[in-house]
């Protein structure tokens, strides 16, 4: 799976400052290789959007929730696409934005006045209530067309004034106006929001589908395909190795849990990750440690499972069921702009003895 690929990295760095953008400055909608079309588990959500749509029952706004990796801003654009498009194709199966019209040329360069998006500017930045109280600016002016559309990545990221902001522009929605939103953990996001919107859930397929898909799709092998589904990186749909090395958190963790006095390298190592990233795969490879000492064969691939059982051998499975508490709070944090090596300490400490925390309160 040699590819040469611009990393993710690379990619942040070249982005613009601001978290909302005014597409002229960078378009989100590039010649992606793979659409809804091409992912079958979409098609749910894109026709009940369409029936939504066909029946004038579309609310003000909606949510777009599934896995990381599944094609949610994927869907997010093409809904918004189809719905600024003066022409849409409507031929049954094969229906989307007709790409021609001036509202989609307008679209495609990036200068379409009735696109607002709040994007990722670096994995860990909340979206702020100054990027909200913009959003607002930009409804307050003349729409273009019909409809003016915000499209907003991962709306998790909104810290709780961002989050009341919106709130606002929810309740009293400006005329011809949606609000799109794509999130991983709806669950994060306010029960006023939640109760304002409504949900498009993307199912997650099983892991023959992924797999097959991947294998067809980009001529992987099936060993490579598998560790690609399993990791779940937000490059899946690219069919793109992951941006990160997963191979040396393993090895640190196993260390940590297996060797003594591992706990500063260990924390050194994990400090080059994106803490959201290190979160995510801790957890997943704990779902595979607690399925061994279950007696469940693990999911993981053959590459990973060496890794799996020096890490269930080092500890019991009650030591294992008090890790998940651990693990569950450092998720749920690993957004926040905690000092960094602070929270790693705790969290290597923490892994280690999970009883630590309730000794010294």
């Amino acid at each position: 799976m040699a590819r040469a690929r611009t990393s993710k990295a690379e990619a942040d760095k070249a982005k613009p400052k601001n978290a909302v953008e005014d597409l002229a400055a960078e378009s989100p909608w590039p010649n992606a290789s793979v659409g809804v079309a091409d992912m079958p588990w979409l098609r749910a959500p894109w026709d009940r959007f369409l029936s939504m749509h066909r029946q004038d029952r579309l609310p003000h706004g909606l949510l777009v929730t599934g896995a990381l990796g599944l094609g949610s801003l994927t869907l997010a654009r093409e809904m918004a696409a189809y719905l600024l498009c003066a022409d849409p194709v409507a031929t049954p199966g094969a229906e989307r934005a007709c790409g021609e019209c001036a509202s989609c040329r307008l679209r495609r360069a990036g200068t379409h006045p009735d696109i607002q998006l709040l994007v990722r500017d670096g994995a860990n930045k909340d979206i702020s209530v100054d990027d909200i109280r913009t959003l607002i600016e930009s409804f307050s002016l003349t729409r273009y067309g019909p409809l003016r559309v915000a499209l907003i990545e991962q709306a998790e990221r909104m810290n709780r004034s961002a989050a009341n902001g919106l709130l606002k522009l929810l309740e009293e929605p400006p005329p011809g106006s949606l609000f799109l939103m794509t999130s991983e953990r709806a669950d994060l996001l306010p029960s006023t929001i939640r109760s304002r919107i409504q949900r498009l859930a993307i199912a997650m397929p099983g892991r023959a589908t992924l797999v097959d898909w991947l294998t067809l799709r980009y001529g992987l092998a099936t060993e490579e395909a598998e560790l690609l589904w399993f990791i779940g990186d937000d490059r899946l749909m690219d069919g793109s190795p992951p941006a990160w090395d997963w191979q040396s958190p393993t090895m640190a963790w196993v260390r940590l849990m297996t060797e003594r006095n591992q706990v500063l390298p260990v924390v050194k190592q994990w400090q080059t990750m994106d803490r959201d990233v290190l979160a995510r795969w801790l957890m997943r490879l704990w779902v595979e440690v607690m399925r061994m000492h279950s007696g469940l064969p693990t999911e993981a691939p053959a590459s990973i499972q060496p890794f799996i059982q020096k890490l269930a051998g080092a500890r019991s499975k009650s030591h294992w069921l008090k890790v998940h508490r651990v693990l569950l709070e450092f998720l749920q944090s690993a957004r926040h702009p905690l000092n960094e090596e602070l929270a790693l300490d705790r969290l290597a400490l923490d892994l280690v003895d999970p009883d630590l925390p309730a000794r010294l309160a």
